[in-house]
């Protein structure tokens, strides 16, 4: 961040302290109830997960409408939650939207079908929505405050900007290994789809719209795998599986990159379509 006043540079660094300080908290909460099984009906932990979730991206909302408020934002509040989307934007989101709708491909494979498990399962969406709202808010909207509003005027800064988002966002995951989850997978597959939510919000100021990639990216497979069953060494699955590792390890962070060059000339696109 070179040529920036140091009132800058904290503008832009004031935010990513507050958003890890927020993930912090979340955590330190979050492994002790799991880890010392604090509630041992699943349904339970899920609910409660929610809240914690719930009241992290609400803080994370309050503090970045502080920023809206003393005019260090590039958007209100309001504004990330209601500009209009781009027909550019929408045609960039084309394999995230694939990506989120393969796999109910399964269902061509699929053997079972089973409402058992409707109860956790529905409560488990609201938590994957809980999960969009909680990270975006945070990872997104109030990290990115201060590098939206003054570190994207070059391909460079937008490059570092989007780089940078994601690498935090895939770290932020690390301490997931307390779940059982690998790191290893995890970490850099939410670091390259990190990367392209950061850029689909730094080209259409719309926190409510990677929100909601988030929450459906997360929640299509959790829906067929709790209500499919399915053998998972045939073909058509590991193809499912294969095309949606090359979107996130490919596809999306090329994307993010080529949204960092053409950004102005996408931005000025967005602009003409909402004025018309």
């Amino acid at each position: 961040m070179k040529n920036y006043d140091k009132q800058t540079i904290a503008q832009i660094r004031k935010p990513i302290v507050e958003a890890a300080i927020i993930m912090l908290v979340f955590y330190a909460i979050e492994i002790p109830m799991v880890h010392f099984n604090v509630f041992p009906d699943v349904n339970t932990l899920y609910i409660a997960d929610i809240i914690i979730r719930v009241a992290g991206g609400t803080a994370g909302l309050i503090i970045l409408n502080g920023y809206s408020k003393r005019g260090e934002s590039k958007c209100t509040l309001k504004q990330l939650f209601t500009n209009k989307i781009s027909g550019k934007t929408w045609l960039i989101m084309i394999p995230q939207i694939i990506n989120i709708l393969l796999p109910f491909l399964n269902l061509f494979i699929a053997t079972v079908f089973t409402t058992k498990y409707i109860v956790t399962l529905s409560i488990l969406i609201v938590q994957q929505f809980a999960t969009g709202f909680y990270e975006e808010g945070v990872q997104r909207g109030l990290m990115m405050n201060g590098l939206i509003k003054f570190n994207i005027s070059t391909v460079k800064r937008r490059l570092f900007t989007v780089l940078v988002t994601g690498l935090f966002f895939g770290l932020g995951h690390a301490p997931n290994i307390a779940f059982g989850e690998n790191p290893l997978i995890q970490v850099p597959s939410t670091m390259c789809i990190g990367m392209f939510w950061a850029a689909v919000y730094m080209l259409s100021d719309n926190l409510l719209l990677v929100m909601l990639l988030h929450a459906f990216t997360d929640s299509t497979f959790r829906i067929v795998n709790g209500l499919f069953g399915y053998a998972r060494e045939g073909f058509l699955y590991q193809a499912i599986e294969c095309s949606r590792g090359i979107i996130e390890y490919v596809i999306l962070p090329a994307l993010a990159i080529c949204i960092c060059i053409w950004f102005d000339k996408l931005k000025n696109n967005a602009s003409e379509d909402r004025l018309t």
